[in-house]
């Protein structure tokens, strides 16, 4: 995926969450009743975040648009393996239904570089099919132009054991690891953790990148926890 700057970047990585967990909805919805607290609510504030970072607005039509423009780039891009190539498309498909069914929230930490995204959604992503799609999909390189410049993006997945505080919960957890290169420009690496738990009829999605190569694992964790624990103890 390629990285922009300033709200356009935090866009970017917003959709690339949504895009990672738009899959197909699961045949089984969770045995307790959705919440009925509003969605938004479900999400986390800003002293729920890591200390140091601030919550910041990411507007859903922002959010439309950058994966609207992945979608236009991933059309024309050339992806290998081959066969990948029809499991991002559904991807980006999936996503749009799922974001229009989501609450967002994003905050970031100017300091350290990193960037933090949830999302809950009034629908269970099939958690399965994301695993399977990352193990079968651990490595893509995609060659695509922008603005007439080259842009090769090499972006790798490795799937991960949940928080084991969350055994009892359908949850999986993964790291992604994508470095672009623009023209002749140096490359650029961010690395990324991404948990997604299903439960109470809903999906919940953390995301931590930041643009460098290395990244707190223990931190996400932590955080990927509360934002489920917040909707599992929901009225």
């Amino acid at each position: 995926m390629i990285n922009l700057r300033g709200a356009r970047w935090m866009a970017g990585f917003a959709a690339g969450a949504l895009l990672l967990a738009g899959c197909s909805e699961s045949k089984s919805q969770g045995s307790t009743a959705a919440p009925s607290t509003p969605r938004d609510q479900l999400l986390l504030t800003q002293d729920e975040f890591p200390a140091g970072a601030k919550k910041v607005d990411v507007p859903k039509d922002k959010l439309e648009a950058a994966a609207a423009d992945m979608a236009g780039m991933q059309d024309t891009a050339t992806l290998t393996p081959v066969e990948c190539a029809a499991t991002t498309k559904d991807l980006n498909n999936a996503s749009k239904a799922l974001l229009a069914d989501s609450a967002v929230a994003a905050a970031t930490d100017t300091k350290s570089g990193v960037m933090y995204i949830e999302f809950v959604a009034g629908r269970t992503g099939d958690l399965a099919a994301v695993t399977a799609g990352n193990k079968t999909c651990g490595e893509v390189s995609m060659t695509s132009s922008v603005e007439g410049k080259q842009i090769s993006t090499v972006a790798k997945v490795e799937n991960l054991s949940a928080p084991a505080d969350l055994k009892s919960i359908d949850a999986i957890a993964f790291r992604t690891t994508t470095t672009s290169t623009v023209g002749a420009g140096k490359p650029l690496t961010s690395v990324g953790y991404q948990g997604m738990a299903v439960l109470r009829g809903t999906t919940v999605v953390v995301r931590a990148s930041a643009l460098k190569d290395s990244l707190d694992e223990a931190a996400f964790q932590q955080l990927f926890v509360a934002a489920v624990r917040k909707v599992e103890k929901a009225s």
